[in-house]
């Protein structure tokens, strides 16, 4: 699809040309975009997995316990007891409730952390291509809308991965902890169902807000300064 022409006047009263493309070649742009930096994609896509998967573990761990808590067999509940991952003091199981809250909320933090990290260094890396298409005609809202799209495809797709790992560590966790008997289908599929959405809506999220600041921040540099910096 070609792409359209805006003229956008200056505080000069000087008028310039800029080039708009349409979404379909913004989403090819970044494809090739992913494709050329195979290398700082895969790191990303890595880091943003592993901090997913982190949190994906947490979660399932946590819901895998409160589901085997639900039943009402002894054995169960003696194999829980005997780990000490219940409690039948209420004292004692507030304050187990408030700890699995502070660790799902630590691990978010640590996912919002590594994912910022991560995004700033790829778009500071970036800064010299940022400055050529500006001098090419770019508007700073073509820029943001660039960056954010292939950091929302990244996201996305290392955050289902990370997901999926997270929930596997986490079946693998409470077996060893618990017993493996103990994790039928139905529990299995309750982790699955319950976990995996979250972190994945999590995950990409994160990424894209992740991608606000650091992104803006360069959209709005002067391209001769963009072409100025050094990395």
């Amino acid at each position: 699809m070609p792409a359209s022409a805006q003229h956008r006047i200056f505080d000069d009263g000087t008028a310039r040309h800029h080039v708009v493309l349409p979404w379909a070649r913004t989403l090819s742009m970044c494809v090739a975009n992913v494709y050329q930096r195979l290398g700082r994609s895969a790191l990303t896509f890595v880091c943003i997995a592993v901090v997913v998967a982190f949190f994906a573990s947490s979660m399932g761990y946590q819901r895998i316990v409160t589901r085997l808590a639900q039943t009402a067999d002894i054995h169960v509940q003696a194999v829980l007891e005997r780990a000490d991952v219940i409690s039948r003091d209420a004292q004692g199981a507030a304050s187990r409730h408030d700890q699995q809250i502070w660790l799902l909320v630590l691990s978010a933090g640590l996912c919002l952390v590594g994912i910022t990290n991560t995004i700033l260094m790829s778009v500071t890396e970036r800064f010299r291509e940022i400055g050529t298409l500006k001098c090419l005609g770019a508007l700073d809202s073509f820029v943001v809308r660039l960056f954010l799209i292939e950091n929302a495809f990244i996201g996305a797709l290392a955050s289902f991965l990370g997901a999926l790992a997270g929930v596997l560590l986490a079946l693998l966790q409470a077996g060893a902890a618990l017993e493996f008997a103990l994790l039928d289908l139905s529990v299995c599929f309750n982790a699955f169902a319950y976990s995996m959405p979250r972190a994945i809506a999590l995950g990409t999220v994160l990424t894209i807000l992740a991608s606000l600041y650091p992104t803006y921040v360069a959209s709005r540099m002067r391209p001769v300064d963009a072409m100025r910096v050094d990395i």
